[in-house]
């Protein structure tokens, strides 16, 4: 074999020296200024090749070298090298090869977040103890309650009749025992109820106001227990988290990490569930209807007047939210509410 040049660093100091490197026997030597050294092959160490990246070969007294010339380095070391290694080298140095383990390794994360991190938040949704859910819940009433309501202005006797009628739905649905509900006015973010982990359900002031029938409210507040019942929120909170993890590791950045916990009545607020979360909360809500004998149109029809006053031109706009501003697909809940299918 042919030598080759590198630079050697004795352990001792920084300072790198021009040596020429080649086998004499079973022994591989070094030479340069001043230097005239001499190790049994199978005693140094080499660094894996990573495309032309310099690698290092280890020297058993703590000394190493320094070079690129890799194809150099791959014949000296042929013999010693795994078999997986050189097929891991192979693969790196084809185009079609990286090009393929790119496409694996997008749908590998691709698959992650569309399938894998939902089973997993769902797993660990479900696995929480209480205390940490109403931990969450706590700060992000009080979250909403500092930026977007105020005191509720419904009268005191309004509020204890849907206190009531909301103690007589829980009583009737398995686990939902120490389910709440809370009254605020909501300001901009107008007609709304939002269940926050732990069973608190909040429902503004604009959203009593619309509804024409108690059985209306009634409807929503099924559909909301629906959320809560299935840890929804949590689950929706844990897979943008997981994603946003995922995301900061990929690309290195993990400074972000931090205000996750930070940002969960942010995620609370801002929550868009999927058309599965959204279709098992109106199933379990009309099931619920259907149980106690409530057509289930009271539904359908608190959804039409919501949408009815949805910011799209006429009322409001982008920045006063409400009850559907979060749950999509309107058209379709309201037609499987009202049988219109």
């Amino acid at each position: 074999m042919s030598e080759f040049r590198a630079v050697y660093f004795d352990g001792k100091s920084s300072d790198g020296h021009e040596v020429s490197i080649a086998m004499d026997g079973q022994q591989l030597q070094l030479r340069g200024d001043g230097i005239d050294l001499a190790w049994p092959l199978a005693q140094v160490r080499v660094s894996d090749r990573i495309g032309s990246s310099r690698r290092r070969l280890y020297f058993p007294d703590g000394s190493q070298c320094e070079s690129g010339d890799n194809d150099a380095i791959d014949t000296l070391f042929a013999a010693q090298a795994p078999a997986a290694a050189r097929l891991l080298h192979q693969w790196e140095s084809g185009f079609r090869y990286a090009l393929a383990a790119l496409a694996i390794t997008i749908a590998a994360a691709a698959a992650a977040i569309l399938w894998g991190i939902p089973a997993l938040a769902k797993q660990v949704a479900f696995a929480l103890p209480a205390t940490t859910e109403q931990l969450i819940a706590s700060d992000a009433l009080a979250a909403l309650d500092r930026f977007v309501f105020t005191p509720s202005g419904l009268p005191p006797a309004r509020q204890a009749a849907l206190r009531t009628l909301h103690a007589g739905m829980t009583a009737t649905i398995e686990g939902a025992n120490g389910y709440r509900i809370e009254f605020r006015k909501g300001n901009r973010a107008g007609a709304n109820a939002l269940a926050l982990p732990g069973g608190i359900i909040v429902v503004t002031d604009e959203l009593v106001e619309l509804a024409k029938d108690d059985r209306e409210i009634e409807a929503v507040l099924a559909h909301e227990i629906g959320h809560l019942r299935q840890r929804h929120i949590l689950r929706h909170m844990l897979q943008d988290s997981a994603t946003a993890l995922m995301i900061a590791v990929a690309v290195g950045d993990l400074t972000s990490l931090t205000s996750l916990a930070a940002a969960a009545p942010t995620l609370l607020l801002q929550a868009k569930f999927s058309r599965d979360f959204e279709r098992e909360a109106d199933d379990f809500a009309l099931d619920y209807l259907g149980r106690q004998g409530i057509p289930p149109a009271m539904f359908g029809a608190i959804l039409q007047r919501l949408e009815e006053r949805r910011p799209d031109g006429t009322k409001g706009g982008p920045e006063a939210p409400d009850f559907l501003s979060t749950h999509p697909n309107t058209r379709e809940r309201i037609e499987h509410a009202t049988g219109k299918r």
